[in-house]
């Protein structure tokens, strides 16, 4: 004959993996839904001079671009054309607030994102809100953004143009990775941004 209390014993262990396994999903969502946002610390960066629009700066328009090769013009000094194309990337990263992607959470898979600009090709790595850009193609990414150094320069030089660029398939962006990585990793409110 069974006893009361022993026929409970394998049900309790089921509920209690049940609430830990609900519990850690809701966390997983929250943690997902909600990574750090790094907005004021860049904020603080580009009205420091920090980060500049380097466009602007150098008064580089898109009139200054022919085919995917920016004419150079006596202030931007002894710059390659790659240095001129990662100062144009940093700063569309930044616009389009790629700082806040973050890792899957409770893991330390982090964002990458190749960014090919005409035939050449970078690479971004969000670490805790710090963008690393790098030359050359990234392995594991998350994404592909394409453009040309034109289209960056028209970003640059009036904000409200990148969801514009994207809309009308002069930018796109292609998927990579599987969507349920993308969300985990923030890319839901990059998506958003864009379009």
């Amino acid at each position: 004959m069974i006893k009361r209390g022993e026929a409970d014993v394998p049900l309790i262990i089921l509920s209690i993996f049940g609430l830990f396994t609900l519990g850690l999903g809701i966390s997983y969502m929250f943690f997902a839904l909600n990574g750090p946002d790094y907005s004021s610390t860049y904020d603080k960066r580009i009205s420091s001079g920090e980060i500049k629009n380097f466009a602007k700066e150098f008064n580089i328009t898109s009139g200054n671009v022919k085919g995917n090769i920016i004419i150079k013009t006596e202030n931007i000094g002894n710059l390659s054309a790659s240095d001129i194309e990662k100062e144009m990337i940093n700063y569309a990263t930044v616009s389009t607030k790629l700082y806040n992607l973050h890792n899957v959470p409770f893991t330390s898979i982090t964002p990458k994102i190749q960014f090919d600009v005409g035939e050449n090709s970078y690479n971004i790595e969000i670490k805790k809100g710090e963008i690393i850009l790098g030359e050359g193609e990234i392995k594991n990414e998350d994404i592909i953004i394409k453009t040309t150094q034109e289209e960056i320069i028209k970003m640059m030089e009036d904000d409200t143009y990148t969801k514009e660029s994207f809309s009308s398939g002069n930018s796109n962006v292609e998927l990579v990775a599987n969507k349920f990585v993308l969300f985990s990793k923030g890319y839901s409110s990059l998506y958003g941004e864009l379009n």
